[in-house]
């Protein structure tokens, strides 16, 4: 029988960012799953505050490239993978230099949202789906 597929698409992961308890969730439930047979993906937004050099996050040239429509927009979508080496995990970033390089996640220093986290998180979502098929990967489970 195959490996059980499960992709997981998730805002936050730990190590790298954490801004609830859904970060440990997300680190622990895919590394659990993973060591009892399955093949996991995992799909995380690059916020720019994670930190790219700390995390040793590099880009994967043959994913990146694929331009996102948001609207009337086309937006050009970069992929960057990391491990979490105690985990044997590997976690894709999604990023994009308009959406994703502020040094804040959903709110600014006044803790008011950006105005374009609609369009962040369309991108993101179809983003998400993009580089799935870009991986030629199929889940057979997608953990939101």
């Amino acid at each position: 029988m195959d490996k059980l597929r499960i992709l997981y698409i998730a805002s936050e992961i730990d190590p790298f960012l954490e801004i609830s308890d859904v970060a440990s969730f997300i680190r622990k439930l895919p590394q659990y799953m993973q060591e009892r047979g399955m093949e996991i993906r995992i799909l995380v937004p690059r916020f720019g505050v994670i930190n790219e050099r700390k995390n040793r996050l590099h880009e994967v040239v043959r994913l990146s490239g694929i331009n996102i429509s948001v609207g009337d927009d086309e937006k050009p979508l970069i992929i960057k993978v990391a491990s979490i080496p105690s985990a044997k995990l590997q976690v894709y970033f999604l990023d994009n230099e308009d959406y994703f390089q502020r040094k804040s996640v959903f709110t600014n220093k006044n803790g008011e949202f950006h105005d374009d986290n609609d369009e962040r998180a369309i991108f993101f979502c179809k983003g998400a789906l993009e580089t799935v098929k870009k991986l030629g990967w199929s889940p057979d489970v997608v953990h939101c």
